[in-house]
């Protein structure tokens, strides 16, 4: 038999740990419920982006065709114009030069004097201004940063969702803890309180332990 000091102490202990173990689960319930709710926004905002930037790579695509169309087509205009001024017809110079830049018009992301670098150095085929630094960035910026955006909510919203089934884990183990603490609350038996309020707290502490290995 325990003293009756003694049982009320141990009924004071046993009501402190059920309200600190109900207080930890329901801010862990809450905590896991907002990583679940923002993990799902950044993968709807992953999926608009990817969606996004696959729209835009198809225009860009057909953009760099065209715009690689026209090249070969001023490439061949130049070679008709470098023939007129060799055999010094003027006038039909100044028309296949007149030809070249209507051609080139449409090109308006094609860095400004690139086909005249690129015409002037011969034409060679490791140098088309299609496939310079500046033409890249300029039609593929926005098609790789919305890539790049996608990835990065998709990594967020994946950590997030982790974050959130430990800490559901981490709940599941304070519910046995709760268990644990309520019968040592009703048992009258010193021995049987002792090791249920022990086996309750290491159960907590588990629950904690997970708590942390999601940070």
């Amino acid at each position: 038999m325990e003293t009756r000091t003694g049982g009320r102490a141990i009924e004071l202990v046993t009501a402190i740990a059920l309200g600190v173990v109900s207080v930890v689960t329901a801010l862990g319930v809450v905590q896991a419920t907002a990583w679940d709710d923002t993990a799902s926004r950044y993968a709807l905002d992953a999926a608009d982006a990817r969606d996004q930037g696959v729209a835009i790579a198809v225009t860009t695509q057909l953009k760099q065709r065209s715009d690689r169309s026209a090249l070969l087509e001023a490439r061949r205009l130049a070679a008709q114009s470098d023939a007129a001024f060799a055999a010094g017809d003027l006038a039909l110079f100044a028309a296949i030069e007149t030809d070249i830049t209507a051609t080139l018009g449409n090109s308006v992301d094609l860095p400004e004097g690139s086909f005249d670098a690129w015409r002037v150095a011969g034409f060679p085929d490791d140098a088309w201004p299609t496939e310079s630094a500046e033409y890249l960035v300029e039609t593929r910026g926005d098609v790789d940063a919305l890539a790049l955006t996608s990835q990065r909510l998709g990594d967020l919203a994946a950590v997030l969702k982790d974050r959130a089934a430990i800490f559901g884990q981490a709940s599941l183990v304070h519910a046995v803890a709760l268990f644990l603490f309520g019968v040592a609350g009703i048992n009258r038996l010193r021995l049987a309180r002792y090791v249920t309020l022990s086996a309750g707290a290491l159960v907590f502490v588990f629950g904690l332990f997970l708590m942390s290995t999601a940070y």
